[in-house]
Order: C-alpha cells, then sequence, then structure tokens
C-alpha cells in the first residue's frame, strides 16, 4: 500500500471513456412505433448477470488529466465529458463541504487531458457563480451556472465571463437542457415554487414560454412535519445510491416516520441526439418532451418490485421495491441505475441496506442486462480495474473515473500490468 499523502502521483486523475459500438448506427426502437416501448426491470433483476465491459462497448480508453498549480483535483470532483472537453467541478455549496478546492471548474483537454483553463469563480461579485455545477449550450461552446436567486452567468471555453440570463418569472431550476433555441428547467421540490410545475420553458433570455405540469401534485416539503434532516455526499452517498447522488442528497425524515430523499442536481430531463427526455421520481414512464407535450416513449415494468407512487415516502415494507435512480442514454441503450429498498438502513434498528443496480437495455434486441454494483463490472477488453460507469458524454460514450491512489494501490497488487501493451498509460505511475 502506497502513502497516499506523499506520492506526487496523486494528483493525477484518469478518466475513462467506454466508446459504445453502435454509437451512431442503431436508430432508436421508440422511432418504429406510436407504442412506448416496455423496460423489463423485474426479468432483468430476477435473472442477474455478472457484466462485463463488453456489454457496454468494444473499444476502452483511458485519460490522465494533466496536473499543474492550477489544476489539482481534490476528493470526490462531480465529472462530466463533452464531444471535446472534461470538465471538473465541485458543485456542493461551501457550508456543506470542507473541500478546500470547493466552487472550482476546471476545463481539460478530451484529446490528451491537457488543462486548458479554470472556468469562473464562486464569490458575490455579479461574474461569480453561487454553485458551480455547469451546464453546457447545444454547440457546446458555453458553460451556464447558477447564480441566485434568479440567473444563469455564462462563460466560453476559455474562462472569460459572456454575460447572464435571468429569470424574472420563477428562481432558478434544479437542472437544464439549453438549446439554441430554448432553456428547459426541471424543478424539484427544492427548487420550486409551485409544485405544480416539473417542467418549464423559456426562450434564451429567460422569458417563460411554456410549462409543463407535475404528474406527482401535493408533494411539497412542509416544514412543521419535518423531524430530521441528513445531508449525504461524496463516494459515501454514491456508494449507496450510485451516480444519481453525484453531488449529495438531502433525506427528509418525517414526524410520521415516512422519509422523502432528493438528490441536488440530478438529470431528470435529458437529450439523446435531438431528442429530449423526462422522467419524474416514482413514476414508472420515460417521456420525450415536444413543446409542451410529453409523449410516452419508455415504461419501466417492476412487477413485484413495483413501487406505488402514493406510497413513495413509506418506509414500512419498501425493502424489496424497486426505485429507479440515474438514467442516460445513447442510440444503442438506455442505461440506468436502480436501487432496491432506497431507505433501509437509515433507522437505527435496521440492518438492511439499499442495494445498487447497474442495468443496460439494449435498444435494438430488447434486451435488458442487470447487475449488482457490488459484484463490480470486469474490463474483459484491457484488463484493467473493474469499470465504475457514472452514465455517458454528451457524444453516447460511456464514462467512468478512477482515483490515482486506486490505480497505484491496483498496480501494487498486479505487478504483471508492465506486460499489457493495452495499459501503456501506466507507465506515468511506476
Amino acid at each position: 500500500m502506497r502513502n497516499k499523502s506523499t506520492n506526487n502521483m496523486l494528483r493525477i486523475r484518469i478518466m475513462v471513456m467506454m466508446l459504445t459500438f453502435f454509437l451512431f448506427v442503431i436508430n432508436s426502437q421508440e422511432n418504429k412505433t406510436s407504442n412506448p416501448v416496455v423496460i423489463n426491470v423485474e426479468r432483468g433483476i430476477n435473472n442477474l448477470s455478472r457484466l462485463k465491459v463488453s456489454d457496454f462497448g468494444k473499444t476502452i480508453r483511458y485519460i490522465p488529466l494533466e496536473t499543474t498549480d492550477e489544476s489539482i483535483i481534490g476528493a470526490n470532483p462531480v465529472v462530466k465529458v463533452l464531444k471535446d472537453f472534461i470538465i471538473v467541478e465541485y458543485p456542493i455549496p461551501t457550508a456543506l463541504s470542507s473541500n478546500s478546492v470547493q466552487g472550482v471548474c476546471l476545463l481539460f483537454s478530451k484529446k490528451d487531458g491537457r488543462f486548458i483553463s479554470k472556468i469562473g469563480h464562486f464569490g458575490q461579485n455579479p461574474a461569480a457563480y453561487t454553485n458551480c455545477f455547469s451546464w453546457t449550450d447545444e454547440n457546446e461552446e458555453f458553460l451556464y451556472f447558477q447564480r441566485m436567486p434568479n440567473q444563469l452567468i455564462k462563460y466560453d471555453m476559455k474562462g472569460n465571463f459572456c454575460g447572464k440570463v435571468e429569470f424574472l418569472s420563477s428562481g432558478l431550476a434544479s437542472y437544464y437542457i439549453i438549446t439554441n433555441s430554448s432553456i428547459i428547467g426541471y424543478f424539484d421540490q427544492l427548487s420550486h415554487h409551485n409544485s405544480q410545475f416539473a417542467l418549464r420553458i423559456f426562450d434564451n433570455n429567460g422569458i417563460l414560454k411554456d410549462s409543463v405540469s407535475a404528474f406527482l401534485q401535493n408533494t411539497k416539503i412542509g416544514a412543521e412535519d419535518i423531524l430530521g434532516l441528513s445531508i449525504f455526499q461524496g463516494t459515501f452517498a454514491q456508494s449507496i445510491y450510485g451516480s444519481w447522488a453525484r453531488t449529495g442528497v438531502f433525506i427528509f425524515q418525517y414526524k410520521n416516520s415516512e422519509r422523502h430523499i432528493i438528490p441536488m442536481n440530478t438529470a431528470r430531463v435529458w437529450k439523446n441526439n435531438n431528442v429530449i427526455r423526462f422522467k419524474q421520481d416514482f413514476v414508472d414512464t420515460i417521456f420525450t418532451v415536444s413543446g409542451s407535450k410529453l409523449i410516452p416513449s419508455f415504461v419501466f415494468y417492476s412487477g413485484r418490485f413495483r413501487w406505488p407512487e402514493q406510497e413513495r415516502r413509506s418506509t414500512r415494507n419498501t425493502n424489496e421495491r424497486i426505485f429507479i435512480a440515474d438514467i442516460s442514454e445513447n442510440n444503442s441503450y438506455v442505461f440506468f441505475q436502480c436501487i432496491r429498498g432506497l431507505y433501509a438502513g437509515l433507522d437505527k434498528n435496521d440492518k438492511s441496506k439499499p442495494i445498487l443496480y447497474h442495468c443496460l437495455y439494449y435498444k435494438k434486441t430488447g434486451e435488458i442486462k442487470i447487475g449488482r454494483n457490488s459484484d463490480g463490472i470486469e474490463d474483459d477488453l484491457t484488463h484493467f480495474m473493474k469499470f465504475k460507469p457514472l452514465g455517458m458524454s454528451t457524444a453516447g460514450e460511456f464514462v467512468s473515473f478512477i482515483e490515482a491512489w486506486e490505480v497505484l494501490d491496483w498496480i501494487d497488487n498486479h505487478p504483471q500490468v508492465k506486460n499489457n501493451s493495452k495499459l501503456s498509460f501506466l507507465k506515468e505511475f511506476r
């Protein structure tokens, strides 16, 4: 075991991208029928697989990120991959974290991992963001950040401040999709001022154009009913709840023994090519957003594991129920993580634990493969460390992220790696 605090290589982080073999070849199955496609989660849970990297794609690429005095990466970053760039940021509000690099957004080249620039800054001046969780525009020329109470500020990919969008008719959303013609905001129970709306559609100047009603009404949190609040962050949160909890989760405990878990900046609205999708928590359907209309495209069938919407806060007899957590999509796959027993272990007398699963739905064949997170995903292509999928890049590639200390420990236990030509990048660690 190496000393994690003294080894200079600890500053290097590795980005792993799984390039999908069918990335731009297979058309989405839902375009061939007017009926939504059924994703049979129950069948996958009843027939678990030992997932391998080859289930996700045919090639894998490793990108060491450059270390400079300006680009030192701390623990538990949020990593996003665009077509040409890699973004590393720390979006959890400073009040909730003691991380010394809190409020930093770093931009790297996707081609070779070269550090490009630091984007923006945390603070109170007009060009500062109050949360450095970012979104990019459709052409990936700018990054947008929240500035309380009602602005998105904009920077280009060289770190230049380029103005703001002000939402006079609403506060800030939890998550955004920014296209050439509109800004779509997803409002969760923490971000919205009116529980009637889940999506709000603005023009690029922040003027409200339309709204989409929430399916689950009367979910607004009443302070008088709350008994306690817990906040889970970092590696601990992700080990339990997956990438759905990448920026942390709020867990509310009510006086009637019910619970409610709300992740920060979760992607309940996403884009695959020119199609925009939306799924609300505890609703079984993925919808395509067409203007202010929602068109059913995929339905999750959970069978005996189904969690009824009206019991979404119940902690009684829910440890066998399935909650659909993080979702991402490309032309070939719907990749999602689901949690069995979302509220398991939260009470001190409950010794059970949530079970996290990785799930792959193949659009062309209708096949579904589900494996336990605890089993890991074997790298059968390059025979490196187990793959830990975080979702997809904007180009539809599967993405993972490995801490340098993990690589060093793995090398210590696998000295034969020096003979593996597919892992030549590891020479930087020797």
